[in-house]
């Protein structure tokens, strides 16, 4: 089968680190702080990421429709533009996608709603394709173990569907080594699991890892994980292991404290946020939920420490900005806001 337009231009351009851009939000989290989603942009083109995804968490529509706007408009071509189009109703994943097109999104990431529970393998296929079909963007699906569908198959991951997605033109995948050996002539894969990387780019178009907490094994001084990437593309594959090795210590605490969200639907969002911060990225506190899920995702000092020691170990020297920088953001900061201007504090302890 010849290849498609969206899987060529996925070959050729999707390479290397992807970032994970958040929302950043004025003093009374009731708006976008448009300057500090800009420092971000800018932020990630320094760390020599070829694209941002945009992760806006607990937002509105129109801001999620509004933060692509601001980060397209801010990174002028000089890296790629993803839009996470993952929402709970198909019609706001509809809308995000085709927003996404005309402001100038290079891409797009979809999923099967955690909150919905298919009758069969059929009707999950069908909602993916209805997402596919709605835009040329291509699309990263993600292959993870969803515990919607664990009633269709014990994993939660319904390869029969990938299998068929695969085919569809403007469709790649984040996923790990079943995926792989089944899909790997058809489609390009990104795996979340950096110790997995070298093994699979021997077999398989695996050529770049993202949409986690990337700045966590890097700064723009020591692009590690940039690095990294440039020498598996390069199949440079021993040279690619030291370089793992070098981030092994901040990579294993920094997989350990995500997995333990991950199992319970939710992210660590401050620890993210702070993470950014800490290599020179805007920071901020996340809006925040009112779910119990979340409510365990505080960022207390110790927290802040854990992270802080993680760089060290890597021979990244964090910033030493105060601490109220983070807290309220850097570009708001530098307006002169601090922490008593805040409505509230979510997720944050001293």
């Amino acid at each position: 089968m010849p290849m498609s337009e969206q899987k060529q231009w996925a070959k050729e351009n999707y390479k290397g680190v992807e970032d994970s851009l958040k929302t950043a939000f004025s003093p009374d989290f009731e708006e976008l702080d448009e300057d500090g989603i800009r420092l971000d942009v800018r932020h990630s083109i320094k760390h020599g990421f070829f694209s941002a995804m945009c992760s806006s968490t607990y937002t509105a529509l129109d801001e999620k429709k509004r933060f692509l706007e601001i980060v397209c408009d801010e990174s002028r071509g000089r890296i790629l533009v993803g839009a996470n189009a993952a929402l709970p109703k198909i019609e706001d994943c509809l809308e995000v996608l085709a927003h996404a097109e005309r402001v100038g999104c290079s891409h797009a990431f979809v999923e099967y709603p955690r909150q919905l529970r298919p009758q069969s393998t059929e009707e999950v296929y069908q909602y993916m394709r209805r997402l596919t079909d709605a835009t040329r963007l291509p699309i990263i699906l993600y292959g993870y173990h969803c515990p919607a569908l664990r009633h269709l198959h014990p994993s939660g991951m319904l390869m029969d569907v990938f299998d068929r997605l695969a085919d569809v033109p403007n469709v790649n995948i984040g996923a790990a080594f079943e995926l792989c050996e089944r899909l790997g002539d058809r489609i390009l894969f990104g795996p979340a699991n950096l110790e997995l990387v070298p093994i699979l780019a021997k077999n398989y178009h695996v050529q770049w890892v993202g949409q986690w907490v990337v700045e966590s094994l890097q700064s723009p001084e020591k692009p590690y994980l940039v690095e990294f990437m440039e020498l598996v593309n390069k199949k440079q594959l021993d040279q690619a292991m030291t370089v793992y090795w070098r981030m092994a210590p901040a990579y294993k605490y920094v997989h350990e404290l995500q997995k333990s969200f991950l199992l319970k639907g939710s992210h660590p969002w401050a620890h993210i946020n702070y993470y950014h911060w800490c290599v020179g990225g805007n920071g901020g506190l996340p809006r925040g939920s009112t779910q119990s899920s979340d409510e365990t995702a505080i960022l207390d000092a110790s927290g802040r420490k854990e992270i802080r020691d993680c760089y060290e170990k890597i021979g990244i020297l964090p910033v030493e900005e105060p601490e109220e920088e983070f807290v309220v953001g850097k570009a708001n900061y530098a307006k002169g806001i601090r922490a008593k201007h805040l409505t509230r504090t979510p997720l944050y302890r001293q």
